[in-house]
């Protein structure tokens, strides 16, 4: 292995603005139809969206459609979706497997806030594959916090 280099780097920060001006320039002319969605959303959506993460200045790049690793805003531009909801769809949009198990489930209904055989198959497919014996699924990393906290207080002889 070669020595590591050590000699610092020079970063350019006019350059770095002057691209990132004319980056985000090249952007807001792609997306008129995001600013005309955007007025609309602002009506009822405090910032024009559902969640602050999905904040942009001007407007936020509204989103229509997305397959396998694409996505198409409203303007028609299609970008490749590197944010991927967060890590959960890691198996890209629309895909065919999922299309045909959400078709099949949604034949025979599809919440019913109770127990059902669904949730005891994919409880042993996990116990399954990671060798973890038990599982509680939760809506949201909140509720998932406050179970944890729920068991870890129980093993150390809290009760709640």
């Amino acid at each position: 292995m070669g020595a590591m280099s050590t000699s610092a780097v020079a970063i350019d920060r006019e350059r770095i603005r002057e691209l990132t001006e004319r980056e985000e320039r090249r952007l807001d002319e792609r997306t008129v139809a995001s600013r005309e969605t955007y007025g609309r959303a602002r009506r009822h959506l405090s910032g024009g969206v559902a969640s602050s993460y999905q904040l942009r200045d001007p407007w936020p790049i509204y989103l229509e459609r997305g397959e396998g690793p694409k996505v198409w805003d409203v303007d028609g531009n299609e970008m490749w979706d590197f944010h991927n909801g967060f890590g959960s769809m890691v198996q890209g949009h629309a895909h065919p497997a999922i299309g045909r198990a959400v078709s099949e489930r949604y034949a025979r209904g599809t919440h019913f806030a109770a127990p059902t055989e669904d949730g005891i198959v994919v409880a042993d497919e996990l116990a399954r594959r990671f060798g973890l014996p038990k599982w509680r699924y939760t809506n949201s990393g909140s509720e998932s916090t406050m179970d944890a906290i729920r068991i870890a207080a129980r093993g150390r002889g809290a009760t709640s």
